[in-house]
């Protein structure tokens, strides 16, 4: 039997990756990028609150409690949505852009509305 023949019956079958669709993963690349540049900013804005608030001598431990529990609200509502069985089944582009989708808004719209306040 010719060597070729016998590998390409009897050897493990290889899956073929999906197609990878580029406006998606541009889309879901924007998507975490507004993201975490918006985290980033409210995490500095807390961050220099508390910094001066400490500095004048006022309490910021309520503050910065308050701030910490809305982080760790919405991460455990954002962790609930990624462990569904639904979103699971997902490709892993579709997966992130979903994802991206449902993180991007809420930061976006605090960071948004923090910058104006400011200026």
């Amino acid at each position: 039997m010719d060597h070729r023949t016998y590998d390409a019956l009897y050897r493990p079958a290889r899956i073929a990756p999906p197609p990878r669709r580029p406006g998606v993963v541009l889309l879901s690349a924007v998507l975490w990028l507004l993201t975490s540049l918006s985290v980033s900013w409210l995490c500095f804005l807390v961050g220099m609150t508390a910094l001066w608030s400490a500095a004048s001598g006022e309490p910021v431990g309520g503050f910065l409690l308050c701030c910490s529990a809305v982080l760790c609200g919405g991460a455990g509502m954002f962790v609930a949505v990624c462990r569904a069985p639904a979103v699971r089944r997902m490709s892993g582009d579709a997966r992130s852009l979903l994802l991206g989708a449902l993180a991007c808004p809420v930061p976006l719209i605090l960071a948004a509305a923090a910058s104006f306040s400011i200026y």
